[in-house]
């Protein structure tokens, strides 16, 4: 990637929605730990996570692990309404938007800044209209690839704005946990840590033949270019975001 190339990708991604939109509607829930769906959980107050609470949990084991927490039935209408209001303000902001589900999405604001200024100002006013018309906390991570843009979102989370400069990428990416990879799942993970690597930059140090004899070609070359920020996918207008229900991330991941 040439060093010239500006930070101007975006991933925005809504706080723990569903729950996030309960917390908004009902006063009593906020600063609470609350649960969205009781057989199985579907989403998860930040107050709620701190107790282990995870998505896909069931429901008991995360009432057993936080007793105090409020179980709330979801309300599939009222996440519509609030995802479409999010994405006015996305396609707002630029016309270069690429959703991903219901609550995150891809943004590109190269050739923007003359107008709407860095896109580290763009980023912090999209924050705070998203706040301030919706109601809702969103984060949101730039850099110059997608992959690393959702990193950088993930890391800044919850509420959070993070900007990956060009010429500190591998700095920050390398020292990060190999979970961190987009498609390493508890399977990938286990075979990285039975093999003595735990970072990123294990992995990147490693080399592909290496990857490819413990992961298979596939996996093994996805994450040998990945560890090096190698991700030449542009922001692809027009594909159409999960329906509601649906926490469709960047990629499933692989096993």
């Amino acid at each position: 990637m040439r060093s010239d190339v500006s930070a101007t990708i975006l991933h925005a991604d809504l706080d723990a929605f569903y729950a996030s939109v309960e917390q908004r509607d009902d006063p009593r829930l906020r600063g609470r730990p609350v649960i969205v769906g009781a057989g199985v959980v579907l989403a998860a107050s930040y107050e709620a996570k701190a107790s282990g609470i995870r998505t896909a949990m069931g429901g008991g084991l995360a009432r057993g692990l936080c007793p105090e927490a409020i179980v709330v039935g979801p309300r599939m209408s009222a996440y519509a309404e609030a995802s479409k209001a999010v994405y006015r303000v996305f396609e707002d902001t630029t016309p270069l938007v690429e959703g991903l589900s219901i609550d995150e999405a891809f943004l590109d604001v190269r050739g923007m800044e003359r107008l709407a200024g860095p896109p580290a100002e763009i980023a912090d006013r999209l924050r705070r209209r998203v706040l301030d018309e919706v109601g809702l906390p969103i984060t949101v991570g730039i850099a110059r690839t997608k992959f690393l843009a959702k990193v950088a979102s993930g890391v800044a989370k919850p509420d959070g704005l993070l900007v990956v400069p060009p010429g500190g990428e591998l700095g920050f990416l390398h020292p990060l946990p190999v979970e961190r990879l987009w498609g390493v799942g508890a399977v990938t993970a286990r075979k990285l840590h039975d093999a003595g690597i735990a970072t990123v930059g294990e992995v990147a140090r490693l080399g592909e033949p290496a990857l490819v004899s413990l992961l298979g070609r596939g996996v093994g070359r996805h994450l040998h270019a990945l560890s090096h920020n190698r991700d030449p996918r542009r922001v692809r207008v027009g594909r159409r975001r999960g329906s509601v229900g649906s926490q469709r991330a960047l990629g499933r991941a692989l096993r």
